[in-house]
């Protein structure tokens, strides 16, 4: 049997390390002078061109150019290149896949801290094109420390059910609560297709008056970065909830666990009616 080479120009398709080098030629191409002058270190000014061609010449996934490539254009060295990248992936601008490139990540999911559909949903229950699903759900004694936070004796049970917000076969987010088991018996056989502040409401009457939420940046331990597909001291953000009914019992508490390359918090501030004070005299 005759096996007949097929050319490029026949109409095969490239090698990916031809397609991937004209995409970092395509880039190159829209890279900006450098500014700022001799007072602003190079790195940065290199910094600040790559940001610009990451925010307006190219899109999510697209590739940049290399490092050789972006020296050259610059008359910098790799030193200075790598310094400027390797601060726009901290930042969660790119990302590097190993033997790939570095690309320009997608962009974080706007992620209110207020809904005024319920004063208790979060982005956990509200992500577009996201789904929580169940990790693992579990009656346990409680750990001292969240006896505390739920005001009941050390070694009371809890339902502990820990959920995972995914997009695709991509984690963007865990959350572990704690229920009282006294106060909601059969949590674990109850369908949880809505988020636990609307279960706990409609199956077993537990309606939230109030809620204490913390809020901070950490770094990711190392069985946190396995669960969450990210590099072990990755930054997090983690929310910690407290919610309370109008009793004042405890009746969850939790903690979620954001990639923080993955959202962005924000809060809608409004001045509200103010009266005039006028001066005496």
């Amino acid at each position: 049997m005759e096996v007949k080479s097929v050319e490029a120009g026949d109409g095969a398709a490239p090698p990916a390390a031809d397609r991937r080098a004209a995409d970092g030629r395509r880039a190159a191409s829209g890279l900006r002078p450098l500014r700022g002058g001799p007072a602003v270190p190079l790195w940065l000014q290199v910094k600040h061109a790559l940001r610009d061609l990451a925010s307006f010449e190219l899109r999510p996934g697209d590739q940049i150019p290399t490092e050789a490539e972006i020296g050259t254009h610059y008359g910098v060295s790799r030193i200075t290149v790598r310094q400027a990248i390797t601060s726009l992936v901290e930042e969660g601008l790119l990302h590097r896949h190993q033997g790939r490139g570095t690309f320009v990540r997608a962009r974080r999911q706007d992620a209110p801290l207020s809904d005024p559909g319920h004063f208790l949903a979060t982005p956990f229950d509200a992500t577009p094109d996201a789904e929580a699903r169940p990790h693992a759900a579990e009656t346990v004694p409680c750990p001292d420390w969240v006896a505390e936070k739920l005001g009941i004796a050390d070694g009371a049970m809890v339902h502990k059910l820990r959920l995972l917000l995914c997009r695709g076969e991509a984690v963007l987010a865990a959350r572990t609560g704690f229920v009282p088991a006294a106060l909601a018996p059969d949590l674990l056989s109850a369908p949880r297709s809505e988020p636990m502040h609307l279960l706990l409401e409609r199956e077993f009457g537990l309606q939230a008056l109030e809620a204490q939420e913390r809020l901070e940046v950490i770094g990711a331990d190392a069985w946190r970065a396995r669960l969450l597909g990210v590099a072990e001291h990755a930054p997090l953000v983690l929310t910690e909830r407290l919610a309370l009914d109008a009793a004042g019992r405890g009746i969850e508490y939790a903690r979620t666990y954001y990639r923080a390359d993955s959202f962005s918090f924000t809060r809608t501030l409004r001045r509200g009616e103010l009266r005039m004070i006028r001066p005496r005299g």
